[in-house]
C-alpha cells in the first residue's frame, strides 16, 4: 500500500488521498480481520516543503502503523512532473538525514515485528540450498526485496531442493531476517 507520507499538507502536495490517521483506521480494521497480514509500503522524506514538524509526523505514524515490509528514499526531482516547480526544496543532505533517521527507526520496528515469529512455524518456499544451509521465503518476503529465512541444515536433515515448501522451526530473527531449522 503505497501510503507515501502521514501527514495531510505532505500528501495534498503530492496529489495523494488519505492521511495518516485514516491510514491508521484502515490498518487497524485489516489486522482486525487479518491478523496475520504482512503489510508493505513505500514513503517519501524530503518532498518540497516537508518541514521537520511534519517529517516528526510521519516518524510517528511509522511507529503507530507497525508495518512489516517498508521502502523509503529522499524525494529528487523527475522530469516532467509538478512536483519540481513547488517551493521549499529540502536540502540533500537534510533529505538523506530524514532517510536515515527513517530507516532506523524501521530496521527497530521489523527486528521487533520478526521477533514476535522466534518460536512459530513458518512455511518456506525455498531458493537456494548449500551444503549446511537452505535460504528461503516466507509468506511475507518478496525475491531480492525482503529479508530471507535460513534454514540451518543438519547431515540428518532430508535435502530440500529450491522450489519446494518446507516447514520451519524459527530460532531467532534479526531486523530482515529469519533463521530456523526444519521442523
Amino acid at each position: 500500500i503505497p501510503f507515501q507520507h502521514a501527514n495531510a499538507r505532505v500528501l495534498k502536495r503530492m496529489k495523494r488521498p488519505a492521511s495518516g490517521e485514516r491510514n491508521i483506521e484502515r490498518i487497524r480494521a485489516w489486522r482486525a480481520i487479518c491478523p496475520n497480514i504482512t503489510l508493505r509500503s513505500t514513503f517519501i522524506v524530503g518532498f518540497p516543503g516537508e518541514t521537520e514538524a511534519e517529517f516528526e509526523e510521519l516518524l510517528a505514524f511509522l511507529e503507530e502503523a507497525q508495518l512489516d515490509r517498508v521502502g523509503a528514499f529522499a524525494y529528487s526531482p523527475v522530469t516532467g512532473t509538478a512536483a519540481n516547480e513547488l517551493d521549499g526544496a529540502v536540502p540533500e543532505e537534510v533529505k538523506q538525514e530524514r532517510l536515515e533517521r527513517f530507516m532506523t527507526a524501521q530496521a527497530a520496528i521489523s527486528a521487533k515485528r520478526l521477533q514476535a515469529r522466534v518460536g512459530g512455524r513458518e512455511t518456506v518456499l525455498i531458493d537456494e540450498v548449500g551444503p549446511s544451509v537452505a535460504i528461503g521465503r516466507s509468506r511475507s518476503d518478496a525475491p531480492e526485496i525482503d529479508g530471507k529465512v535460513y534454514i540451518k541444515l543438519r547431515k540428518t536433515d532430508p535435502r530440500p531442493a529450491p522450489g519446494m515448501f518446507i516447514d520451519a522451526l524459527i530460532k531467532k530473527a534479526d531486523e530482515h531476517d529469519l533463521h530456523g531449522t526444519l521442523a
